[in-house]
């Protein structure tokens, strides 16, 4: 494996060594959250883009608290979100836990159907349209206050991609004077490294952490497209930083990650090559209070992406190298009136794509592109009764393509524009009890790949129009101060799928981006949280889904019918703290087609044990900053798992993850 970005490792080093002077210990907001009632810790963001409780939000939306993750314990992102109600992580051939499959939808092997935000923010890629294995595995976790996941649609106030799930990473902001150092080791020769920061004075404040981790990785064994047994290590390491910071009206977000992984490649065939990924992300917000009844947000926000990863494969280099940038500016304006009864959100974006991917056998693979993307949208909250609100927001959007086609490129010069709406009624029947109907529309824009490719197997077609998605949510949900428990039904109905065809008469055959086919997601969600006893507490859900094709054959993305997932944590004393998490997936389906070569996606159970030990009292040190053990087990059955091949399709699976593995973590306070 290649060193890592000599440049991004500096930056880590430089914030990991400046100091901050300690004013209270950062374990005493997790005692704070710990002695909270459900109630009063389950509020979200991304439904509306203002703070509002759960249960009064018209979305279906469920909530991983940093308390959470301290319970139950984690390696990356993708094993926190494992565990969120009908989310299923997995890897393809050529990325790694790079795809968040909400509710069954995993139709490629981009993540494109789901939208991942930084504090609101889209954290977005339009080369692909859905490039999210850097937030999914190099995202420091232990800057993260809280994650909202919307499960549904979410197009009105998003755009794009907000398709079937909407994921927003609430990051730690303004906190006590704080250092918190992290060393952890674990199986596979894995080191990892992280430091967390907070600083306030009052007007100002700033919060981040810094993470650098290296590990030799896991041997995967398999039998490729060419019946070819290969076995190769997914060795990776990553220096990434995310970093908040406020002054008075003004705050920014900054996530920056060099990552190096090996994959299996292009395609599955072969024993494997390195891939390479550098992301910024970058956020400038300005909020500011005009009077008692408006605010008004402006936002400029800048995604910047490169990869190159290179495979040969039947004498064909496919030698890649992709860069972009992506610039959105957006401004939304709040307004509240009647004692807060009546709420008006409207606003406006522009967004600026260019980019280009480059191949050494076709150095126009994806040839240089610039694009066009706006909006304008707007939502209205109304409380027709003191416990029943309406809610409804539609949204408008242009996409013009600035540069005329790639030679060989289906040429289309005309702008796509379209309409999306929702609408919804929250009835909170008691002070425990209440219920929500909620419709939603979501599109998901073409990306500049489907648009202009030019490689030796796949062409780029101008006339592709968005996709849509249609979807229905039927919600009754009781919480109080210890238990919460909520039964959702829904469906979605997804029209003009982007598909790749067969292009006749060529040789070798090439496919050509195209609209058709349809699916239907139909399912139930049970979801519940409970503080048992003093200092017990369990959180677990279960999903039923299912869906079809055009032609209503079921399974059509091949994904698990069934979810299950539980969690229980015990404090033993106030030093001392246990939790076990099982997430179980039933046995995911067979493309029709594929080669049986490996063994079968069957169902499987994945446990991991978290431990807490506070050293302090052992050791004699300061009570006010914790000195904390950590020890995390994965896969605690050694179970051996693997996922359905669902994008080529010409092999039934590939390796998902190793067997049993175990992390020791060291946190020290200053």
């Amino acid at each position: 494996m290649q060193r890592l970005n000599l440049h991004t490792l500096s930056i880590a080093l430089a914030f990991s060594c400046c100091r901050t002077v300690a004013a209270h210990q950062a374990a005493g907001d997790i005692e704070l959250l710990k002695k909270m009632s459900l109630e009063d810790i389950l509020n979200v963001e991304v439904v509306s883009k203002k703070t509002e409780s759960q249960y009064s939000a018209a979305g279906i939306v469920s909530i991983v608290t940093r308390d959470d993750i301290e319970r139950y314990g984690a390696n990356t992102l993708a094993d926190v979100l494992n565990r969120v109600t009908s989310v299923y992580m997995l890897s393809t051939y050529i990325w790694s836990n790079s795809t968040a499959a909400v509710r069954g939808d995993a139709l490629t092997h981009v993540n494109n159907h789901t939208l991942v935000l930084v504090n609101g923010r889209p954290f977005r890629d339009s080369a692909y349209g859905g490039l999210n294995e850097t937030m999914f595995r190099d995202f420091p976790i232990h800057h993260i206050e809280q994650i909202e996941v919307v499960r549904g649609s979410g197009s009105v106030l998003y755009g794009s991609n907000a398709f079937t799930g909407v994921i927003n990473i609430v990051t730690k902001k303004k906190q006590d004077n704080r250092l918190t150092v992290r060393g952890r080791y674990g199986s596979y020769n894995t080191g990892q490294a992280e430091t967390e920061f907070g600083w306030n004075n009052g007007d100002a404040a700033i919060s981040g952490a810094v993470r650098y981790r290296a590990s030799d990785g896991w041997t995967a064994s398999a039998v490729d497209e060419t019946r070819q047994n290969v076995n190769f290590r997914n060795d990776d390491g990553d220096v990434s930083a995310s970093i908040w910071g406020g002054w008075k009206e003004f705050d920014f977000n900054l996530y920056i990650v060099n990552s190096q992984k090996q994959h299996w490649g292009a395609v599955p065939i072969g024993f494997g090559q390195q891939v390479e990924n550098n992301r910024l992300f970058f956020d400038a917000g300005y909020n500011h209070q005009i009077n008692d009844f408006w605010r008004s947000k402006w936002n400029l926000t800048l995604n910047k992406f490169s990869q190159n990863y290179n495979l040969p494969v039947s004498g064909v280099p496919y030698m890649t190298d992709l860069w972009e940038n992506n610039l959105l500016l957006e401004q939304s304006h709040f307004l509240s009136f009647f004692d807060d009864k009546l709420n008006l959100l409207f606003g406006g974006l522009v967004e600026w794509q260019q980019g280009q991917v480059t191949q050494v056998s076709q150095p126009n693979t994806l040839a240089p592109y610039e694009q066009l993307k706006s909006s304008i949208y707007a939502n209205v909250g109304y409380a027709l009764l003191d416990n029943l609100k309406l809610n409804l927001g539609g949204q408008w959007h242009r996409f013009d393509h600035l540069k005329a086609a790639p030679s060989g490129v289906a040429e289309s010069d005309s702008a796509i524009d379209g309409l999306v709406g929702r609408a919804g009624l929250v009835y909170e029947m008691t002070a425990n009890w209440g219920a929500k109907l909620l419709f939603a529309q979501a599109y998901r824009a073409p990306s500049a790949g489907e648009l202009g490719a030019n490689s030796a197997v796949v062409l780029g077609n101008r006339s592709v129009e968005p996709e849509k998605v249609e979807t229905a949510d039927a919600q009754v949900f009781y919480h109080d101060a210890d238990y919460q428990v909520s039964l959702t039904a829904f469906e979605s109905r997804v029209t003009n799928l982007i598909v790749r065809s067969p292009i006749p008469n060529t040789v070798p055959t090439r496919l050509l981006y195209v609209n058709g086919g349809s699916a239907t997601f139909e399912g139930l969600e049970l979801e519940t949280e409970a503080k048992l006893l003093p200092g017990l507490s369990w959180k677990g859900s279960y999903t039923f889904q299912t869906n079809r094709d055009e032609n209503q054959r079921n399974n059509k993305t091949l994904l698990p019918n069934h979810m299950a997932k539980l969690g229980l944590s015990y404090e033993f004393s106030p030093s001392l703290q246990i939790g076990a998490f099982d997430t179980y997936f039933s046995a995911a389906k067979t493309a029709p087609n594929a080669l049986l070569v490996n063994p079968p996606a069957g169902g499987y159970h994945n446990v991991s044990v978290n431990a807490n030990y506070k050293l302090n009292n052992w050791l004699g040190v300061a009570k006010n900053k914790h000195m904390t053990f950590t020890l995390y087990l994965d896969n605690l059955l050694d179970e051996n798992f693997y996922y359905p091949e669902f994008n080529r399709k010409n092999i039934n699976t590939i390796p998902a993850a190793p067997g049993r593995m175990l992390f020791g973590e060291i946190a020290l306070e200053f």
